[in-house]
């Protein structure tokens, strides 16, 4: 019975970076090198693949090179009712190849050639990698991906307009963060004044309350760096950055 084969094997991705940016990078995939792998289309690859490291794949994408061509060279796009996922090889130069993805990462990529397969795997999924090449560095055959859909992350929001309500006040307790702190000892920075804050003589060194009940001294900008404050200070507002409209989980 033949068996899979493991070796870890140095990633040229820290040698070559053309192509694939230093962000997109792997950090030395551990290569598989395997001949269980019956050559078939994209979803039955990554299912044996799948099999044989005890896990499973929902996307697969087959490229095939042209004769004489060794590894394939340019964009496709794979294409399914719920999800795409752009795929880019690039110096080809019919030995080795590099690659990356746009917007989803990859779990696995099967390199075909001769009766075996050189596989790439990264955990978690990268969007690129550089210098791979087949099963005993004969030409390839062709490439598969395999790869999971990446869950984007919603973010929550609370905007200033909620936290200025004083029958939500009570969800300011579970911030630790008071109405009457002072706005610079929460934010690092005195908030700017505005033409009719001035005018008006508005403190410069406002409460956080202050500046709620009055953005019209204050500014767009001060009065939803409140909203960002108390939303990522809210142990049930997932706020992850973004400005989400009509987020709020609180009631």
């Amino acid at each position: 019975m033949k068996t899979i084969h493991f070796a870890i094997l140095l990633s040229m991705a820290s040698l070559l970076t053309l192509g694939v940016s230093g962000a997109a990078m792997a950090a030395g995939p551990v290569t598989y090198t395997t001949d269980q792998i019956k050559v078939g289309n994209a979803a039955s690859e990554c299912s044996q693949l799948g099999g044989l490291l005890g896990t499973t794949f929902t996307y697969a994408y087959k490229w095939n090179a042209g004769a004489g061509e060794g590894a394939p060279d340019g964009s496709e796009t794979a294409s399914f009712p719920e999800h795409s996922n752009t795929i880019t090889i690039s110096n080809s130069n019919g030995s080795t190849f590099n690659w990356s993805s746009s917007p989803n990462g990859i779990s696995a990529v099967l390199v075909k050639a001769g009766q075996g397969y050189n596989v790439y795997t990264y955990n978690p999924q990268v969007k690129g990698d550089a210098g791979l090449y087949a099963y005993q560095n004969k030409e390839i055959s062709h490439v598969t991906f395999c790869w999971n859909k990446e869950v984007t992350e919603v973010s929550e929001w609370c905007s200033p307009g909620y936290w200025r309500q004083e029958q939500h006040l009570d969800s300011w307790e579970a911030t630790g963060i008071k109405p009457e702190d002072n706005f610079q000892s929460k934010l690092g920075y005195y908030p700017q004044l505005s033409n009719q804050g001035l005018k008006a003589g508005a403190t410069t060194n406002p409460t956080l309350w202050q500046v709620l009940q009055s953005p019209q001294y204050y500014g767009g900008n001060t009065f939803n760096a409140i909203g960002d404050l108390l939303s990522k200070a809210h142990p049930d507002v997932n706020f992850t950055g973004e400005r989400a409209e009509d987020s709020c989980p609180l009631n």
